[in-house]
């Protein structure tokens, strides 16, 4: 048995507590004769107690991570309906947004067939074949990644059309589309942890 002085080890105990920003415990028993097991209990309740709160904060941080990450797939035909709409709406000319979006398209499929395949294409060896690829690949499984590429050179392009202000605008609304269709599945993750 351990002759412990109860008054400092409470003391020192409320310093410790204090240095985590938490409120003491008192779920264990403190005497001034102890032996190895009973503090070694005493230990563990109070490190266990203390690690709740950074355990709780450590998978949430973690989850967020998670869901910062997710790249989901995004229906292309829906998605590019939409945008279309828009774009006719600002715009007013359906030729001229047909044109915009046709580059702006293929632009977007590129750089999906690039980034994913790790692959630069020049512009001689980007033929029609390879474009017609790229823009299935975009229609089967284009991501939110690839539609906030779209988001960015439509605006650019747009841009040309109005204001400052009106570009803020521009890119909001194709945001908002982009968001409308994105189904992101680990939105409620943080109820399995």
């Amino acid at each position: 048995m351990a002759n412990l002085d109860v008054q400092r080890l409470r003391k020192n105990l409320l310093k410790y507590y204090g240095k985590f920003n938490v409120l003491p415990a008192s779920t264990y028993e403190l005497s001034s004769s102890m032996d190895n097991g009973n503090c070694a209990a005493i230990i563990n309740d109070i490190t266990s107690y203390l690690l709740k709160p950074a355990e709780r904060n450590i998978r949430l941080e973690l989850s967020q991570l998670f869901k910062d990450c997710e790249n989901p797939e995004i229906p292309y035909f829906e998605v590019v309906m939409d945008i279309m709409q828009f774009m006719n709406e600002f715009v007013g000319d359906p030729h001229t947004v047909e044109l915009i979006f046709a580059r702006v398209n293929n632009d977007v499929a590129r750089k999906k067939l690039e980034v994913e395949d790790k692959v630069y294409y020049t512009n001689g060896e980007w033929t029609s074949e390879v474009a017609e690829s790229a823009m299935q690949k975009l229609r089967d499984t284009g991501t939110e990644r690839d539609y906030q590429f779209m988001v960015d050179q439509l605006t650019d392009v747009l841009a040309h059309f109005t204001s400052e202000e009106g570009i803020k605008t521009v890119r909001m609304r194709l945001n908002n589309i982009i968001k409308k269709h994105s189904q992101r599945e680990l939105n409620d993750l943080d109820i399995h942890l």
